[in-house]
């Protein structure tokens, strides 16, 4: 059947079944287990104490809201595979009755069985003696509710309530007038409830999905850590030959350059060294001091007709003068003077000015040097 009767407010449409054929039941399950091992643990459980086997029977958890769940609907496997396929969602009629905290409601159904709500985490469906013992069960277990509703007349109810010193309404309204919470319909999370859902199915399908993508993936991570694992043995091959390139270097510095002391830049001692080997190279072949040369070769341009321009003195090149002379031919004057002091001279450079005149470059050097 599908709810319809309508109770405070408009109902969402849902098909119920009835709930005397989904019994509600209550596991003492591990607070820590979660998910898949949470339903896994309760199958087990609910097989141990039904005696069926797993394909018989199947199990949804009571799962409103509340976390972690301890209570499961437990349905026969035939009528749950009827279900499966239904357009809208699937409830035992007990949970379409209203509920509020601490509030009983009872109604009687179409074939003859009582339907109770007891609160908005227990309901059953029963014929009306066994209805009456969970009642009393349910009395002695949690005490008494606030009130009882009966939106039907059920006078042997009404009578039972009266003597245990419930207080019975008729109406949701009623009971709000007690001073109680006023009982709602689908305002527990009924709806999440739907027995045609099965989390575990639906894990399965969500595995079978992913599967096909596992290998490649998996492969995908093998070629990546295999890549990773030659890049990290390369580097550290070049780690090491550069570790001995450098225990090698030190060692001949040691050994040729700096004999004792620190070596803190071997680069810059390395340079300072060769340098001051350079200098004494010179000095043993007999190379004049710069400033020296430059004197010599300022005498003889001083006298002459050349103007000069700039001088700079290079180490290993020698001199180089920048001289403005009237013509080529006193360029080639100024290089013979030069020669007969004592340089050697090349004449790297001899360009004519605009306005006339000549701009030469000539590079110096001593005869010793040569």
């Amino acid at each position: 059947m599908t709810a319809g009767s309508g109770h405070d407010r408009e109902e969402p449409q849902v098909t119920l079944v009835s709930g005397a054929e989904v019994a509600l039941l209550t596991l003492d399950l591990p607070a820590r287990l979660r998910g898949q091992a949470r339903e896994q643990v309760a199958l087990r459980m609910l097989s141990d104490r039904l005696g069926l086997g797993p394909g018989e029977f199947a199990m949804r958890p009571f799962a409103n809201g509340s976390a972690p769940w301890t209570r499961v609907f437990v349905v026969a496997r035939p009528l749950i595979d009827a279900w499966r396929d239904g357009p809208t969602p699937v409830l035992p009629d007990y949970l379409a009755l209203p509920a509020a905290s601490g509030i009983w409601c009872v109604t009687g159904t179409d074939d003859g069985m009582l339907c109770a709500r007891l609160g908005p985490d227990d309901g059953f469906a029963a014929v009306p003696s066994v209805a009456m013992l969970q009642l009393t069960r349910a009395l002695a277990r949690d005490g008494a509710p606030g009130a009882l509703l009966l939106p039907h007349r059920l006078p042997a109810l009404a009578d039972w309530a009266d003597r245990q010193g419930i207080p019975v309404a008729t109406t949701p309204d009623a009971v709000a007038a007690l001073g109680l919470p006023r009982p709602h319909d689908f305002a527990h999370g009924e709806l999440a409830c739907d027995l045609r859902r099965d989390p575990l199915a639906a894990r399965s399908r969500l595995e079978r999905q992913v599967l096909p993508w596992r290998w490649p993936v998996l492969a995908a991570a093998l070629a990546m850590a295999l890549w990773a694992g030659a890049q990290y043995l390369a580097i550290d091959r070049l780690d090491r030959a550069r570790a001995g390139i450098d225990s090698t270097t030190r060692a001949l510095v040691r050994e040729q350059v700096v004999p004792s002391g620190p070596i803190l830049d071997m680069r810059v001692q390395v340079a300072r060294a060769l340098a001051d080997a350079r200098a004494a190279q010179a000095m043993q072949r007999g190379a004049e001091d710069p400033v020296a040369l430059t004197a010599r070769a300022a005498g003889i341009v001083a006298v002459s007709d050349a103007r000069p321009r700039d001088i700079a003195w290079a180490s290993g090149e020698g001199l180089t003068l920048v001289l403005l002379l009237p013509d080529f031919a006193a360029t080639d004057r100024i290089a013979a003077q030069l020669g007969d002091a004592g340089f050697a001279v090349a004449i790297t450079e001899s360009l004519a000015r605009e306005g006339g005149g000549v701009r030469s470059t000539l590079l110096l050097q001593p005869e010793a040097s040569r």
